[in-house]
C-alpha cells in the first residue's frame, strides 16, 4: 500500500510540476502549484516526517500559493504579453534545467563509502527520545526565536507589498472620505427629498 501511494503522489507531483510550467493561464498554474505543494507534503508525510508536510501545507498553501493566486488575479496579466515573450526565455530555461540534471546525476554517481564511513562511528544512544515536532518547537521558540521571528516580518512585507502592487486609483471611482463623512454638522446639511 505504500509504494502504491509512493508512486501515486510522486507521478502526481511531476505532473502537477510540469503544468505549472505548461500552463497558458497564470491563475491554472498557481491552482497547480498548488497541488504540487500538497503532493510533496504527502510524500514527506509518508517518509515519516511529521512538522515538515503541515509547515508546507500551512505556509506554501495557505500563505503564499494563495497570495500568488490573489496577486496574479488583482494585476491583470495580459495573456498576450506572456505568450509573445516566452521564446526568449527558452535558451536560459535549458541551460538551467541542464546544470540542475548534472548536478542530480553528479550526486547520485558520486562515492557515498566516505560519507557512510564518517556516521558509522557516531555514537546514537545519547539522543533523547522526543518527538520531531517538539524538537522543532525547542528549537524554534527557544534558540532560533529571532530568525522565526524576522521570517514572520518577511511574509508581513511580501503581504504587504502584494496589496500596494494591486492597489490603484482611478480619478472616475468615487471614494469615501471617512474624515469627511464623520466630521459632517447635520443642522448644515441639506437633504434631497425625491
Amino acid at each position: 500500500m505504500e509504494l502504491a501511494l509512493f508512486w501515486l503522489w510522486s507521478v502526481s507531483a511531476i505532473y502537477s510540476g510540469s503544468k505549472v510550467i505548461t500552463a497558458s493561464n497564470p491563475i491554472i498554474s498557481v491552482f497547480w502549484l498548488t497541488l504540487a505543494f500538497v503532493n510533496a507534503s504527502f510524500l514527506l508525510l509518508l517518509l515519516g516526517i511529521e512538522f515538515l508536510p503541515l509547515l508546507i501545507i500551512v505556509v506554501y498553501v495557505g500563505a503564499i500559493a494563495v497570495l500568488f493566486l490573489f496577486v496574479v488575479m488583482l494585476l491583470n496579466i495580459k495573456l498576450v504579453e506572456i505568450h509573445e515573450n516566452t521564446a526568449r526565455y527558452v535558451p536560459i530555461g535549458l541551460i538551467i534545467g541542464f546544470i540542475f540534471l548534472y548536478q542530480i546525476y553528479f550526486i547520485l554517481t558520486s562515492e557515498l563509502n566516505g560519507w557512510q564511513a564518517s556516521w558509522s562511528v557516531f555514537d546514537f544512544s545519547n539522543i533523547v527520545s522526543i518527538s520531531n515536532i517538539e524538537q522543532l518547537g525547542v528549537l524554534l521558540y527557544d534558540e532560533y526565536w529571532l530568525y522565526f521571528l524576522v521570517s514572520s516580518l518577511v511574509l508581513l512585507v511580501s503581504m504587504i507589498g502584494a496589496i500596494v502592487l494591486c492597489l490603484y486609483h482611478e480619478q472616475t471611482v468615487k471614494r469615501q472620505d471617512l474624515f469627511a463623512q464623520v466630521s459632517t454638522e447635520y443642522d448644515k446639511t441639506v437633504v434631497n427629498y425625491k
